[in-house]
């Protein structure tokens, strides 16, 4: 799945766990992330930067999910992989150009029990890039995740998803993750 400037979708969709003795657990989480990348000019008249993303997660909740079995709770935290998503900085005009990414989302219909996380990875190829190599949670407010300078390519990023629980009711949630540029 191919994820640009202008928007893309990055899911996972757990299906109902079978449990013991022909019990079926009657939920079905569908989760949705949106990954967009934002541009953000300060006055360039030389040249726009501009972000790409990439990539996917696709997750499935099965009855190995469970804690100790039927009767029990889901595991609380799942990771993607180390690469799901790839951003490329593009447009800078060499190594003096500085820019940072920015992260937030807007929710959908999002469950305020489930947490979202990203890290950064990889400083992927050109350029420095430096910050986030930590879990930071994404909320709705607008906050720096990384920062570099010069064109960057292939820089991953993983996720995590936090507070998954049995306890949530079934539904579909969905939430949108903004990635944006800014020249500094």
């Amino acid at each position: 799945m191919s994820i640009s400037t202008d928007c893309g979708v990055w899911a996972f969709y757990p299906l109902p766990l079978p449990l013991s003795k022909g019990i079926r657990l009657k939920r079905k989480f569908a989760i949705s992330i949106l990954l967009f990348g934002l541009i953000f000019l300060a006055n360039r008249a030389e040249g726009a930067i501009s972000v790409t993303l990439t990539g996917d997660w696709n997750l499935t909740i099965t009855s190995s999910d469970l804690i100790s079995g039927a009767g029990s709770d889901l595991k609380s935290d799942y990771e993607s992989s180390v690469d799901a998503v790839s951003i490329s900085i593009s447009g800078t005009t060499g190594a003096l150009d500085s820019w940072r990414i920015d992260v937030d989302k807007v929710d959908s219909n999002w469950h305020s029990d489930l947490i979202l996380y990203v890290k950064r990875t990889s400083d992927g190829t050109g350029g420095s890039v430096s910050g986030g190599t930590s879990y930071q949670q994404v909320t709705d407010t607008n906050q720096s995740f990384f920062s570099g300078s010069d064109d960057v390519s292939g820089i991953s990023v993983q996720s995590k998803l936090s507070g998954v629980s049995i306890q949530i009711p079934p539904d579909t949630y969905a939430t949108a993750v903004y990635y944006t540029v800014v020249d500094t």
